[in-house]
């Protein structure tokens, strides 16, 4: 009976954990944006770029300014598309 108890606690625990580890990675996960700015950025503050993940509903283009913020933009915009040209250039 001892046997059984312990084999079903056993049980229990490797359970538990099996569905605790078996969830992605937190770096597999997509960034995804679920809105816009609606202000344009000044370019001045702009360090870098990324583009959201294909697996995402909303594409965007997320700028990363010097202070860290990350915005998402319309790829679309014009100021976005005047921004990236800029980006690759440099």
């Amino acid at each position: 009976m001892k046997v059984s108890a312990a084999l079903f606690a056993l049980l229990l625990i490797a359970a538990s954990c099996s569905q605790t580890f078996s969830g992605p990675v937190g770096s597999d996960l997509p960034v995804c944006c679920f809105s816009y700015t609606h202000h344009k950025l000044p370019q001045r503050l702009i360090l870098r770029y990324y583009s959201t993940s294909t697996s995402c509903t909303l594409p965007a283009i997320v700028f990363i300014t010097k202070k860290g913020r990350q915005v998402c933009a319309n790829p679309s915009d014009t100021w976005v598309q005047s921004y990236l040209q800029n980006l690759k250039q440099n």
